[in-house]
């Protein structure tokens, strides 16, 4: 039997494929916010499904109806073992993965599956054949917050064959405001040869040619600026048996663009020879979507397929801490115009602040949807400054109050909600909302607790100070984190105004914590990208600046780098904190150095994140050391590479190829399998090596070759020149450009779950011409001995190191510092509660209270 797309022998230990998909079916859920009414939920769904899905069998792009929601059958095209979708909301949904396949047996046989652990029900020739409904019965482990292990557990499920074709449906489902679902199917056991199938509705060659046109087709970017021509790519052109329709809608569903790509056409008809279309015609800012669809040359729609992308508008650089003040003024002009209240009231124009804005932000807090801290801590904010000047409209000071007296502050009190606590920055949200609160209101009582504010006050202070103290001595469990630290700043500077004098010590934290914040923003500050590994971050502002919060955050600080027009950090706009000059200066200081953090005390068993960074003029390069090797993490980034030029390099591991908050980790952000990181000098070694995570099927580097003034691959290597910024990349097993995926011309793909990433940065500098880089690197030895690895480097000396202990510089140990932070202009040690900044322009120590030296 010859293997297709659509039909394949199967092979014990190997995936089951192909399978027909519907993506992740979604609806409101509208049950009590516990455990045993969602769980109740989703049992009678799954009952429903059996009933939906009894005696039914379908052909391809079948619509069908599962327990109210309607689906469409279609062949999955995901390149991974595991298939997953979903999506990330503030409030929690009914979620259902319905899965579809044929089994052609040779002969009556029972074959043995296994599946990831989940709940599931599987129907086989129109009748339930499995139905595990004792899996929330079983004891696990327990587990605490982001201790993100892969789930080892499976079910083993047997299916009774018949000779022939068998229908299997499969469906698993969950209630959560993330709908990310996934799924994997693999055979253990045959006796005679089976094989895995999908009902097509139109010739197999038609549709192959379709299903790789698909495959091969993707965005030569998502992320544009202002005057940039985006392009598609339409796969396997030119075709023999479709036209290729291509509509560009933007967010508010007006159509500016499209194309017909036919049979045997030419660039007549929109495409070049290759099958690129530039989507002319989309000049303004905004969100866009590329709607694809494959029919036959009648008109006859075959399948579809949507793409999106930004366009973005940047503002210019404007640098130097003496326009701080105008960077701030033009930051509050930016969000007085979108109708923020902050913005608004800061300018004088409080009369201007939209009563349905905050009508809506209010719900937001009633309803306890996720993230509603992030809404109740700008508005209290907001009442706090207009305490005595009463300029805001009486109705919004009462909506206000209403929603912070029944709010539900901290998990100790009584209800239910849709709000994550847990996390760093909620955690110090949570507890600058009670405390302020408190303070607003001191003698009213709180609905939810029945207590009044003096008590909240009190209890939001005796969480901020553990909080604090916590900071101040490990640094952040957030370590250097694009999306969750301009989060926690903004509740320091909130708490920063409203601390009354008397509260030194803890005034004292906070300015100790702004100052150290800033100095961090500083130094992982280049070209407007947050340009350290990350602890917490997520998959677009990983790989562009303009789709990250802390560019525009970096503006309004530094003013050095081109910014995100839309991105504005309200609180700090709103503030009246000034950082140190001398620490902002440090943003354009590029003298070369290597910086060291030893964060966090919250990673699982391991209590620290080891930040090795290196920044000079030409790029910034960094590693993690050694942090929770093998570990399952939904956000973690651990090593980093920042060319000029918005070039962002960084390497994961995933488990699935779908992308967005719903699913963590998802694609590009977090990591199926934590690899160990080293790092020397300018060279980076990210090792994957006793991988246990049978889902991972590559690793990969993000490399945006669109970016690049010049790209070279050639003997292992793939070298990138940005101006006078080099780097050169190097796999142990052959990585390349892919044409499949979403990501073609975007990123270098290792095949299999195990390898040693190398990565070296260069410059004209310090190795002159961008050839005389190359020649170098492609001069260096590499051996590998077993588990021992060898790499001399032209720029960091002999490194040698095991893949999985061990490393060496020169023949010397290169040791984790244990020092908070440690480099030129800064030094703390781990847990003392000392800074001593020596700096330019700032030599001072900061003792925070209590400080251990």
């Amino acid at each position: 039997m010859l293997n297709t797309y659509f039909n394949q022998k199967l092979v014990p230990g190997k995936p089951i494929r192909p399978f027909m998909v519907a993506g992740v079916l979604e609806k409101d859920y509208r049950g009590e916010r516990t455990g045993q009414a969602m769980r109740a939920c989703v049992e009678e769904a799954l009952v429903q499904a059996q009933e939906d899905f009894a005696q039914k069998a379908f052909r391809e792009f079948d619509s069908f109806t599962l327990c109210g929601m309607e689906g469409k059958w279609t062949v999955c095209d995901a390149q991974s073992p595991r298939y997953a979708d979903g999506h990330y909301y503030i409030m929690e949904k009914l979620a259902l993965m319905p899965i579809y396949l044929e089994l052609e047996s040779e002969c009556d046989q029972e074959i043995t599956v296994r599946i990831q652990e989940c709940r599931l029900i599987m129907l086989l020739n129109g009748s339930t054949v499995y139905n595990n409904t004792d899996i929330h019965a079983r004891k696990r482990p327990r587990r605490y917050v982001f201790e993100h292990v892969v789930n080892p557990n499976c079910e083993m499920v047997t299916l009774k064959l018949r000779a022939g074709r068998n229908t299997l449906i499969a469906v698993t489902g969950k209630v959560d405001r993330g709908t990310g679902i996934s799924f994997s199917m693999e055979l253990v056991f045959c006796s005679a040869a089976v094989s895995a199938g999908v009902p097509l509705n139109m010739a197999e060659e038609v549709r192959g040619e379709i299903f790789r046109s698909q495959l091969e087709t993707h965005l030569e970017d998502d992320s544009y600026v202002l005057g940039e021509t985006p392009k598609v790519h339409v796969g396997g052109y030119p075709l023999s048996h479709c036209l290729v329709e291509l509509q560009v809608s933007s967010a508010q569903e007006k159509d500016l663009f499209s194309a017909v790509i036919g049979i045997g056409d030419n660039e007549e008809n929109g495409a070049d020879r290759e099958g690129n279309v530039a989507l002319e015609g989309v000049g303004e800012t905004g969100e866009y979507s590329v709607h694809m669809a494959w029919k036959l040359p009648d008109g006859t729609l075959l399948t579809e397929k949507t793409l999106s992308f930004s366009l973005m508008q940047t503002m210019e650089p404007f640098p130097g801490w003496e326009h701080f003040e105008e960077r701030r003024q033009q930051t509050l002009e930016r969000l007085a115009e979108r109708g923020n209240a902050l913005g608004l009231y800061r300018l004088g124009r409080a009369g201007e602040i939209d009563q349905d804005k905050i009508k809506a932000m209010c719900h937001k807090i009633e309803t306890r949807a996720d993230c509603a801290d992030f809404d109740l801590l700008p508005l209290l904010w907001l009442m706090w400054e207009d305490r005595g000047a009463g300029l805001l409209d009486r109705e919004i000071v009462q909506m206000v109050k209403e929603a912070a007296l029944g709010f539900r502050y901290w998990v100790d009190e009584p209800g239910t909600s849709s709000m994550f606590y847990c996390s760093e920055n909620h955690r110090i949200g949570f507890h600058v909302c009670e405390y302020l609160a408190g303070l607003l209101y001191p003698e009213d009582i709180f609905t939810n607790c029945g207590q009044n504010g003096m008590y909240h006050s009190l209890k939001g202070r005796m969480h901020l100070v553990e909080w604090l103290n916590q900071r101040c001595r490990a640094g952040f469990d957030e370590p250097h984190s694009d999306s969750y630290l301009p989060v926690t700043l903004s509740a320091l500077l909130v708490l920063r105004e409203v601390l009354p004098m008397e509260e030194y010590p803890l005034r004292n934290m906070v300015n100790v914590l702004l100052d150290f914040m800033t100095f961090i923003f500083a130094v992982s500050n280049f070209d407007g990208v947050m340009a350290t590994p990350r602890g917490r971050s997520y998959n677009k502002p990983l790989r562009s600046r303009l789709s990250s919060g802390i560019n525009g955050l970096f503006w309004l600080y530094f003013g050095n780098a081109p910014a995100n027009v839309d991105f504005a950090h309200q609180e700090m706009a709103f503030s009246y904190y000034v950082p140190p000059r001398a620490l902002c200066e440090l943003a354009d200081n590029f003298t070369p150095a290597t910086f060291t953090f030893k964060e966090g005390i919250m990673h699982f068993d391991k209590h620290n994140a080891d930040f090795t960074i290196r920044r000079t003029p030409e790029y910034m390069i960094g590693g993690v050391r050694d942090h929770n090797v093998g570990m399952c993490d939904m956000h973690f980034i651990s090593a980093m590479i920042v060319l000029p030029g918005d070039i962002s390099l960084f390497f994961s591991s995933p488990n699935n190829v779908a992308e967005g908050s719903g699913l963590r980790p998802d694609y590009w952000a977090g990591q199926a399998f934590l690899p160990r990181v080293l790092m020397h000098g300018r060279t980076l070694a990210v090792i994957w090596h006793n991988v246990n995570n049978p889902d991972i099927w590559m690793t990969h580097c993000h490399f945006n070759a669109r970016k690049f003034d010049e790209v070279v691959s050639e003997a292992g290597w793939t070298f990138g020149r940005k101006g006078e910024s080099y780097v050169g990349i190097y796999s142990s097993a052959p990585h390349s450009f892919r044409r499949e995926g979403s990501y073609a011309g975007r990123e270098l793909v290792c095949d299999g779950n195990e390898t040693v990433w190398l990565a070296e940065c260069g410059s004209r500098r310090e190795d002159g011409s961008f050839e005389d880089f190359r020649k170098k690197m492609l001069g260096a030895r590499i051996a590998q001995e077993g588990e021992q690895f060898l790499f001399v480097s032209p720029g960091s000396g002999r490194l040698e190191f095991g893949l999985t202990e061990g490393f060496l510089a020169d023949g010397q140990p290169v040791e984790i510092p244990d020092d908070l932070v440690s480099c030129p202009y800064l030094h703390s040690r781990y847990g003392s509660g000392r800074f001593n900044y020596t700096c330019p322009g700032f030599t001072v120590t900061q003792w925070t209270y209590p400080a251990s030296e």
